[in-house]
């Protein structure tokens, strides 16, 4: 199936009094029409940076993208001008930031900028009657209850849970082709995250649009996804189909992740950690990343970047040794 999202070979490096840090390294990941990915990993691995540069959300400078291409559609959007990016954004491409608050003025009620942001959305010819229509018929499909109420209502009126609906509204207003959504459910208790989790995933079945579930924890991503890329120092290092990344990890990182996801028939002490931390990206290692941290290294993953190869007919991974066992298997 022809993606609908193609980010291809992408570097982006951000310059500083330190030097330069190398925040991705050499990404591919494709999204298809209608499908729900899940990217996967640690604070400070790079997930959040690699969708905004894509979109052009990195502010340059300090940011450079040195190589690189990011096809939505077929078209080449890196070149593309920042009218061109902005009108690129909301209408095509959406997003769900984690903490409501930032992104929502809390001066302004929420009908007003729900209404501001539809009529930016779907242009000039689009006027606030319409619109205001539009955003209460957007509060109901969200669930928020009594719809006016809320859409009279400043934003510290409304819960965490809440205003996460406002933006989830927000983002889906104009029907995007693309929903981002950033740990969309980081500052929820276990209750609201689920209710928002299966909103989500319900209103993206309904829209038929695809979906981009930015998160650390796999569980999270389970009930959403139907495809996991699993991103450590910049770098994608497995890509698989949930199932079979649940049942056959094959990166020693996505175990480690996995060992450390709390389990109704796990004990706590049991719990595993990975050990160590992520890698000085001013200055990275010349092969795997994830070497000082892996129990299975070789002298061979030391030596020049190591790159995802297929195990399978959709699992990708980016393991010396695991090619290594799949050869003598």
């Amino acid at each position: 199936m022809e993606s609908l999202l193609a980010i291809r070979d992408l570097a982006l490096e951000f310059h500083t009094f330190d030097g330069v840090y190398q925040a991705i390294d050499h990404v591919s990941l494709a999204v298809a029409p209608g499908e729900a990915l899940g990217l996967v990993g640690e604070t400070g691995c790079g997930k959040s940076v690699l969708t905004r540069a894509a979109f052009g959300l990195v502010p340059s400078p300090p940011a450079r993208i040195s190589s690189g291409s990011v096809l939505f559609e077929g078209r080449e959007i890196l070149g593309l001008s920042p009218k061109e990016q902005r009108a690129m954004r909301g209408r095509d491409i959406a997003m769900i930031f984690q903490d409501p608050m930032t992104f929502i003025n809390p001066v302004f009620k929420i009908g007003t900028q729900l209404v501001d942001a539809i009529c930016a959305q779907k242009g000039r010819g689009f006027g606030k009657r319409r619109a205001r229509e539009l955003a209460l018929t957007m509060l109901e499909k969200v669930q928020l209850p009594n719809p006016l109420r809320q859409f009279e209502s400043y934003p510290h009126q409304l819960s965490g849970g809440m205003r996460q609906r406002v933006l989830i509204a927000m983002a889906l207003a104009a029907e995007p082709k693309l929903l981002i959504a950033d740990e969309p459910t980081t500052a929820l208790d276990v209750t609201i995250q689920a209710q928002i989790l299966d909103l989500i995933a319900q209103l993206v079945e309904d829209m038929g649009i695809s979906l981009i579930m930015i998160s650390h924890d796999l569980g999270v991503v389970s009930q959403v996804c139907s495809r996991v890329a699993v991103m450590y120092a910049g770098q994608i290092v497995e890509d698989a189909p949930v199932a079979e990344i649940f049942d056959d990890p094959l990166h020693p990182y996505t175990r480690g992740l996995l060992a450390s996801v709390p389990h109704p028939l796990r004990p706590a002490n049991k719990l595993e950690g990975i050990s160590g931390s992520l890698p000085n990206l001013y200055a990275p290692p010349p092969g795997c990343r994830f070497a000082e941290r892996c129990p299975h290294v070789t002298e061979s993953c030391l030596k020049g970047r190591i790159g995802q190869k297929y195990i399978g007919k959709q699992h990708k991974v980016a393991c010396i040794a695991v090619e290594d066992t799949m050869q003598h298997a």
